[in-house]
């Protein structure tokens, strides 16, 4: 492995974070609407004939949530199987240098997740109307035109599985039972496959239910959905991602190092931590905002999804753009500085979640189209558009242009 020693522009931790973040947000600006314009380019340009037959309404669901699966699908899941399952592998394949290995790096994931989009949904539509290619891409009418909003939502929450799953096996159970024992990338194929396997459970179990719950056989209804609403199932997601999130974010392993660090019993203590937290917080938060109305006319259940999730954001950026600051190098008592980041991410997080409630719909990846049509994320996948620019550009990008690494 080559040797490298590393230069960063700002001494601090602090002072990079802050400045990175600042980059990350205006990417965000930049980037979201030209992915919005393209999207609705190429869906006008396959799918023209089915939506001159409907609504303007319905026409901007359909190219909204194609907008919204091409990035769950290209970006979300491409980056967790990338980084999370496989630890980047051949990122550095054609050069060390940055930003030019981010860049390869990118087009990889983007052509990973295109692949894993015509494997899983591809073969699933050879026999599900709404997951087939031609009513997808080319709905020639108003019928397919919903057959397609259907099947474009249910398959892009697949992505959501995949976080409630993947990112768990390895934030909780760090790989086990290949960690360790078998060679990159042999071991991310191995979790991978594993992991998939349960990913597919969670999403047919839990998500086709919620998105299709028109499903009927013999005229009576066949499904019912989680936590009885979407709202309240995407309540329990967040929060339950947050917990699971904790030990390898920034948590140095806590709380489960109270119990133990042996695998897989600290995978299966973190795991029902984090559902009871799932099960108990959200309803509870529930009733706090409920009466607070803080977005009309939004359910008090998606608001606290957003915040849980706007908890996630601050808890991510904080521990990839500012190094998980308060570390070592402040407190040297590991307990002192989990307990300081604790009330970080509380007092960070809950701040951040308040203020997107107020200004998501001012900005152009959030609500805003700036009168150009594009279709926006909305209140809770318009933090995702600024949270991939943030995990992408350590992951992919390694801080650059704020960290680089001259090699020896």
């Amino acid at each position: 492995m080559a040797e490298y020693v590393i230069k960063r522009r700002f001494e601090s931790p602090f002072a990079t974070g802050f400045v990175l973040t600042i980059l990350c947000f205006i990417f965000t600006l930049l980037y979201w609407p030209i992915w919005g314009s393209v999207v609705k380019f190429i869906a006008l340009s396959f799918a023209g004939q089915g939506l001159a037959a409907v609504d303007h309404q319905l026409a901007a669901k359909y190219i909204g949530v194609v907008a919204e699966g091409t990035f769950f699908w290209m970006v979300i899941n491409a980056w967790i199987w990338q980084t999370l399952v496989f630890g980047n592998y051949g990122k550095n394949h054609l050069t060390q240098l940055q930003p030019k290995a981010g860049v390869w790096y990118s087009f990889v994931g983007l052509a990973t997740g295109i692949m894993g989009f015509l494997v899983l949904i591809g073969f699933i539509g050879l026999w599900w109307r709404p997951f087939s290619f031609g009513i997808l891409f080319m709905p020639s009418s108003i019928e397919e035109v919903r057959l397609a909003i259907e099947g474009w939502e249910v398959g892009n929450f697949y992505c959501l599985a995949v976080i409630l799953v993947q990112i768990a096996h390895v934030s909780l159970f760090q790989k086990w039972p290949f960690a360790g024992k078998i060679e990159a990338p042999l071991d991310g194929v191995a979790t991978m496959l594993l992991s998939t396997v349960f990913t597919l459970i969670v999403w047919i179990a839990m998500f086709f239910p919620s998105l299709m719950s028109g499903l009927s056989l013999g005229g009576h209804g066949i499904v019912v959905q989680p936590f009885g609403s979407w709202p309240a199932f995407l309540a329990f997601c967040q929060t339950f991602i947050f917990f699971f999130l904790l030990p390898a974010e920034g948590g140095e392993r806590y709380p489960q190092k109270l119990f133990t660090l042996k695998q897989p019993y600290s995978g299966l203590i973190g795991l029902i931590i984090a559902l009871s937290a799932g099960l108990i917080i959200p309803p509870w938060l529930r009733s706090i905002v409920e009466p607070l109305n803080l977005v009309q006319g939004v359910p008090a259940d998606l608001i606290v999804a957003s915040l849980g999730l706007s908890m996630i954001c601050f808890l991510l950026t904080w521990h990839h753009l500012f190094d998980d600051y308060t570390g070592p190098y402040i407190f040297s008592n590991q307990s002192s500085r989990v307990l300081t980041r604790g009330v970080i991410w509380l007092v960070g997080g809950g701040t951040f979640g308040l203020l997107w409630l107020k200004i998501f719909k001012l900005l152009p990846y959030g609500g805003n189209d700036l009168g150009l049509g594009y279709p926006v994320m909305g209140l809770l996948a318009g933090q995702f558009a600024f949270l991939m620019a943030v995990l992408l550009c350590n992951t992919f990008f390694d801080k650059w242009p704020l960290v680089s690494k001259r090699f020896i």
